[in-house]
């Protein structure tokens, strides 16, 4: 028999009831032997409201998922009404009654939250971590509170008052300008003036720089607004005990971006061995360069700038390396869905856009998937995605082939040689090679390209011909 209190979307029977309860409890299902558990249910079903927007508790189940019910009368049902009342803002609640054995019923409280939050319960916000209920930090309140606050003004969007468009890096901007040409993602824009680009691109608004723009183009001397930060480390071993290299950086993202790439050129090992049947060399890298430069620039998209002293951090251990960003994931998304086909919620759209007009990311939601196929195509684990105090993680693990060779690995001489050899290779196979194509057949940055390139010109390895976008390199 089902007693219906308010009418609900899923009408719960005895066999239902006993399937829910077989999941155990866990961060959306709270069991409680009676109702005079009331509120501690309650701050359980606010705990959820705050983690994945909904939640049920069932009340007249221990601990253990024995199905004892409870005597249910009227004076239970007010108790339930006014305590749910007192979860603010209001959201919505639905309760049924299943009866589980003579007189005896178990009642089901379902709540969805309506408003973007944070939820309390009493005057006291909670968090549902797990199958545990924890009282929710002040610090995390007051930015759930901010966000909702800034409701379609994102953080991004907002002006820094005391930023000029003098304080913007132009040269980076010509950068970014050029880049996104070559990537067809701009057009219209190239010949305009500085502060209209900048506006066209919604970095600057009403003649005032936005907090975007002073994170992508600030220059380090900026005024009055915290820039970027990136940490760098690469410990002896497998722990954080001893550091073997240890840099800290503030800069705009793109500055920060090519400081990150070159201490992974500095610290990431390269395998050499030969295949039989083939004469070169095969030199395989320890973690995958694309797919960890995506990681690395997905990083600096998405970090919740927000958070007062959070920074980009890179962590290279013996046995993996791990890119941090202050913040947990946006919109709802877990660390699980990364791994599936999942929207595109970026939490700084401006800086999103940015990056994508320049080429380094897209649009829609693929950077987690990209970086799992480029691990996969190279032999290397599947990278992990994780939360972790406050800030999401993207561990990598060493390639397979480079744990089985056992190779050592070759000198940074050797690999400049082999790279060059490659270039090489390939103007004789096309007769010229562009700067961008030789970055995307070498997997390396742009800034090593160029030094390549240059010490190969040095040496009268090639010759450069053309200007600008239009430079391309051939043999002598």
């Amino acid at each position: 028999m089902l007693d219906l209190w308010v009418i609900g979307r899923v009408r719960v029977n005895l066999s239902a009831l006993k399937k829910l309860v077989k999941h155990g409890e866990g961060s959306m299902l709270e069991f409680k032997r009676s109702t005079g558990e009331l509120a501690e249910g309650l701050a359980s079903l606010c705990g959820m409201l705050n983690g994945a927007g909904k939640g049920t508790v069932l009340f007249g189940v221990s601990d253990k998922g024995e199905l004892v019910g409870q005597c249910v009368v009227d004076k239970t049902k007010r108790e339930i009404a006014n305590a749910s009342r007192r979860i603010e803002p209001p959201c919505d609640v639905e309760v049924q009654q299943v009866t589980v054995k003579d007189g005896l019923s178990v009642v089901v409280v379902e709540a969805r939250a309506q408003e973007p939050g944070p939820y309390s319960f009493e005057g006291r916000a909670y968090l549902r971590v797990s199958s545990t209920t924890q009282r929710m930090s002040r610090p995390e309140f007051d930015r759930r509170v901010a966000d909702r606050l800034l409701g379609q003004m994102p953080w991004d969007r907002w002006v820094a008052p005391e930023w000029r468009i003098t304080d913007l890096d132009a040269e980076e901007i010509q950068r970014s300008l050029s880049d996104a040409v070559d990537a067809s993602r701009l057009s219209g824009m190239a010949g305009d003036k500085l502060d209209v680009v900048l506006r066209r691109l919604e970095l600057v608004r009403d003649g005032q720089v936005t907090r975007a723009a002073a994170i992508v183009f600030g220059q380090e001397d900026g005024p009055g607004f915290p820039m970027g930060e990136l940490r760098l480390a690469r410990f002896k071993g497998t722990t954080k005990d001893e550091f073997r290299d240890n840099r800290q950086y503030k800069a705009h993202a793109f500055a920060l971006l090519r400081q990150a790439e070159r201490f992974l050129d500095d610290h990431v090992q390269v395998a050499s061995h030969f295949v039989e049947g083939r004469m070169q060399r095969m030199d395989v890298p320890q973690y995958p360069p694309l797919a960890v430069r995506e990681a690395l620039v997905n990083a600096f998209v998405h970090r919740d700038y927000a958070i007062d002293g959070g920074a980009v951090s890179v962590a290279i251990f013996d046995d993996r390396l791990e890119i941090w960003s202050t913040g947990t994931l946006p919109g709802g998304l877990t660390p699980a869905m990364l791994k599936g086909v999942h929207e595109s919620v970026p939490r700084n759209r401006l800086i999103a856009e940015v990056f994508h007009r320049r080429g380094l990311i897209e649009r829609w939601g693929r950077g987690t998937n990209k970086i799992l196929a480029e691990a996969k195509r190279v032999g290397c684990p599947e990278p992990e995605f994780e939360e972790h105090a406050g800030a999401f993680v993207v561990r990598f693990l060493p390639s397979r082939a480079l744990v089985r060779e056992r190779s050592p690995a070759v000198s940074k001489e050797s690999l400049h040689v082999a790279r060059q050899g490659q270039i090489i290779e390939m103007i004789r196979a096309s007769g010229s090679v562009t700067n961008r194509e030789v970055r995307t057949a070498l997997e390396v940055s742009d800034e090593t390209v160029r030094k390549i390139l240059a010490a190969m010109v040095k040496q009268g390895l090639i010759v450069p011909f053309g200007k600008g976008r239009s430079l391309k390199y051939r043999l002598p």
